[in-house]
């Protein structure tokens, strides 16, 4: 889906990366970038002509993932019997379709990820922590299509019942919108289904949220069905970074995933050696 609108950094100049960034994320709230350089500077500098960056989640943390800048998640895969508690982003498997911070009343406009590393690439395919992305509205557009005998009650109760889950990992002010809801801002292109959604990883929050709301079970079962479809491999689009590789993305709009991924493998020797794979991830408000 990127092929169209990729833009290719060699040769271009800091100034012309960001209007071609600024345009493409306007025009079709996305940009894929190539070619871009492993410049933490530089990298920060372009993103901030999108909006203010977040700091991450530990910023000041003496750990490495936190370390290269303020605003950056470094994300790399762990061995599994690495002392510390995992981020579920460095644990071997795939990461179903989701939304950044979707419980967060203060959530990110866009997320913006950089490959550095794209790790091993030796394994067949869906194996190799292939990303993959979905447009909301094409999820919309398919349940409409798949359960026509349920579609108009589905999307009045998404739309309709604000819904608090809390984080599984921080500690904020939850969102009290509703699963689907209007768009955050404005796109040049008009595009039927034009819709945002509140997705997270794991829905077993949104389960307990429902219980406590009438209608809540009913309600469920409308999410559930949204999530599978975002889930369904004919849904959504899997692409491959290559190093300097860069994906922003609009994060009301879009979902985001990962295919299933090696965080370690033995040699004959008995050796184990953990996947270089990775990527800096920023949250921009």
């Amino acid at each position: 889906m990127f092929e169209d609108i990729a833009i290719d950094c060699a040769g271009l100049s800091p100034a012309e990366i960001e209007t071609a960034t600024v345009t493409s994320v306007a025009d079709h709230r996305l940009a894929y970038l190539r070619n871009f350089p492993l410049d933490v500077e530089q990298y920060t500098g372009l993103l901030e002509r999108l909006g203010e960056l977040c700091p991450n989640y530990a910023a000041g943390s003496t750990k490495a993932a936190y370390g290269l800048h303020p605003a950056i998640n470094t994300v790399r895969c762990r061995a599994p019997q690495s002392e510390g508690a995992e981020r579920v982003q460095e644990k071997a498997g795939s990461l179903p379709m989701h939304s950044g911070r979707s419980f967060a009343r203060r959530r990110p406009l866009h997320l913006a990820m950089l490959m550095a590393d794209p790790g091993w690439q030796d394994f067949g395919a869906g194996h190799n922590g292939e990303s993959l992305i979905v447009r909301w509205g094409d999820v919309l557009a398919e349940l409409r299509v798949r359960f026509p005998q349920h579609w108009a009650e589905d999307l009045r109760l998404l739309t309709g019942y604000a819904m608090s889950f809390p984080a599984s990992h921080l500690d904020e002010d939850p969102s009290e919108l509703p699963f689907l809801y209007v768009p955050g801002t404005p796109r040049r292109t008009a595009v039927p289904d034009d819709v945002a959604a509140r997705l997270p990883q794991d829905i077993g929050r949104l389960r307990k949220a429902a219980e406590s709301v009438k209608g809540g079970e009913r309600w469920f079962e409308a999410v559930t069905r949204f999530q599978e479809t975002a889930n369904d491999p004919t849904v959504q689009q899997v692409y491959v970074m290559a190093a300097g590789d860069v994906v922003v993305l609009d994060n009301d709009r879009y979902g985001h995933g990962r295919q299933e991924v090696v965080a370690a493998r033995t040699d004959a020797d008995g050796v184990q050696s953990v996947n270089p794979r990775t990527i800096w991830s920023v949250n921009i408000q």
